[in-house]
């Protein structure tokens, strides 16, 4: 055996092993994280409902950000109450989950599951008062959900890679075919 295969081969099966580890889009843990993904952003985030968003996150919740920095539980929500949903009527951002973009990697310990690793593209939508939403941004990011008392709860959220995005698709630049 050669040295190139000798070296090749191992890499060749942690490759094959990590390939497998992503959660398919059918499975049940699949489904709960997307789930919970939704509570926490689509019910949460994106309408200032900041009990649904507490209710989601995990005791000793951690939020690093490549622009903001490290935020606890309790600087995260009071952040987020003078921040984002300061005044909701005047300015208001949206999180869209890019689509096909989540992966979901399940967690082991002793063979039973303890927490679901995360990973996805999402778009950010800000709109003023009475004008439509416009995409400003999008970023990537990773959240570690951990079972705490049979709950999925969010402990840790990296949110990276952010940086200015525009409106370029035809389909919504050109929305109105009279003009």
């Amino acid at each position: 055996m050669t040295k190139s295969s000798r070296l090749s081969l191992p890499f060749f099966m942690l490759f094959m092993s990590i390939m497998h580890a992503q959660t398919e889009k059918t499975d049940p843990l699949y489904k709960t994280i997307m789930s919970k993904d939704s509570l926490f952003f689509s019910v949460g985030y994106n309408t200032c409902n900041i009990q649904q968003m507490e209710n989601l996150l995990s005791d000793s919740f951690e939020f690093y950000h490549d622009k903001g920095g490290f935020e606890d539980r309790k600087n995260f929500i009071i952040d987020f109450k003078n921040g984002l949903c300061k005044s909701p009527e005047t300015y208001q951002i949206k999180r869209v989950l890019v689509d096909k973009s989540t992966e979901v990697y399940p967690m082991y310990k002793d063979g039973k599951i303890y927490a679901a690793i995360q990973n996805g593209d999402h778009l950010f939508y800000e709109k003023m008062g009475s004008q439509a939403g416009k995409l400003v941004g999008e970023a990537k990011f990773t959240h570690l959900w951990i079972l705490e008392n049979n709950e999925w709860k969010l402990k840790n959220s990296l949110s990276f890679n952010h940086h200015p995005k525009q409106t370029t698709d035809s389909e919504t630049m050109f929305d109105n075919d009279q003009l």
